[in-house]
């Protein structure tokens, strides 16, 4: 990460307007407000989410109080390891994991709990409302159907009108997602589109009902680099566009220093630090979050025959956590008797800025430091 200030940095947010200091974009058309929503509220706000699994060997606490709130226009980033629950926390948003799933918590959509909705009534709202954008575009477009069919049909579902293949709007949302050609490209099928042309029909087809929300789930991963950029470009031109806020899951440090707002850090489930992107990546307040940043390569720290940092070990099974503090076996400052005992609390370090760990302070400022 090079010592620039990187694009997108949080200010302070309003709850009916977003983050200040955006540029002014196109009101939204589409939607509006549905019979119910408080417009005061923020647009989305998770509270003490937790999600577990009954299996054969124990109970798996894929996520544990996870808390954040998304507001209009802003983009938020979601990173960690894979198993960290990112994904699970953002499935159970949408109400997408399977029956045995214990989910509790709530999760606030404009004021309404989307956990305690009837299917039917979170169907109105999956897909128009909230979408989503798939990690693996191959396997969540259906082979048998022509892309164009797949986004129109997306649009059918909340529409009292039926469109086809061939709809101008259909047309429109491939353009819009930089897809060359895209009358014929429509015809086409899955197979005949490049990944990241697969990719880019996934986020048409999010973006197909002007949703306020925009959930995307690692979309530039197997992607190479150039075609990432594409990809990231489309997202930040799809909410000029559209006023949707966007939330970000991803392992990919240098995608959220690019695109968002503010970063959620997540280890074994739970939220370890949050706060703007300056804040999580010039004073990082949690070793693990230090830990992910200094195992990024950086030319202006290069030197000859030394390694990348490395975290050692791994992360700890979603069954038998240990005691106190997850990230315990692994912390390089962790001390005996307080980390490996006490589970540390999400505490503030600096206004809007908070992580969970008993030393943040000194981690902040470098008194405990990661890497020397």
């Amino acid at each position: 990460m090079s010592d620039t200030q990187p694009a997108g940095a949080y200010v302070e947010v309003d709850p009916t307007t977003g983050p200040a200091g955006k540029a002014e974009r196109r009101p939204k058309s589409a939607v509006g407000f549905d019979a119910g929503d408080d417009p005061n509220a923020p647009l989305l706000e998770v509270k003490d989410l937790s999600v577990e699994f009954k299996t054969e060997d124990g109970q798996v606490k894929a996520v544990q109080n996870l808390t954040y709130t998304l507001h209009a226009r802003e983009t938020l980033g979601i990173v960690g390891e894979s198993g960290s629950g990112k994904t699970v926390s953002s499935m159970a948003v949408l109400g997408l994991l399977p029956k045995k799933a214990v989910v509790t918590g709530e999760v606030l959509f404009r004021g309404r709990n989307l956990l305690t909705m009837s299917e039917r009534e979170r169907q109105t709202i999956r897909g128009r409302r909230i979408a989503m954008v798939f990690q693996d575009a191959l396997a969540a477009l259906n082979p048998v159907f022509k892309v164009g069919d797949q986004i129109a049909e997306a649009i059918n579902v909340h529409a009292d009108e039926t469109i086809g293949t061939d709809d101008e709007r259909v047309i429109e949302l491939l353009n819009l997602v930089g897809i060359p050609n895209p009358k014929d490209r429509a015809s086409q099928y899955p197979h005949e589109f490049s990944g990241g042309m697969r990719q880019r029909a996934m986020i048409a087809m999010s973006i197909a009902n002007d949703p306020d929300v925009i959930i995307a789930d690692e979309p530039t991963t197997a992607l190479d680099v150039t075609i990432q950029a594409q990809v990231l470009e489309v997202f930040e031109r799809i909410q000029d566009r559209t006023n949707s806020a966007i939330l970000l899951i991803t392992h990919d440090l240098g995608v959220v220093a690019g695109v968002t707002d503010r970063i959620l850090v997540m280890y074994a489930g739970r939220q370890v630090e949050m706060g703007s992107v300056d804040d999580v990546f010039y004073e990082p307040s949690h070793p693990y979050a230090q830990g992910l940043l200094a195992s990024l390569p950086r030319l202006d720290r290069r030197r000859d025959g030394e390694r990348l940092y490395r975290i050692k070990g791994q992360p700890p099974s979603m069954i038998h956590l240990p005691p106190g503090c997850a990230f315990n076996p692994r912390c390089p400052v962790a001390e005996v008797g307080v980390c490996d005992v006490t589970r540390p609390e999400l505490v503030e370090v600096s206004p809007d800025h908070r992580s969970a760990c008993h030393f943040a302070a000194e981690v902040r400022v470098g008194t405990r430091a990661v890497v020397t």
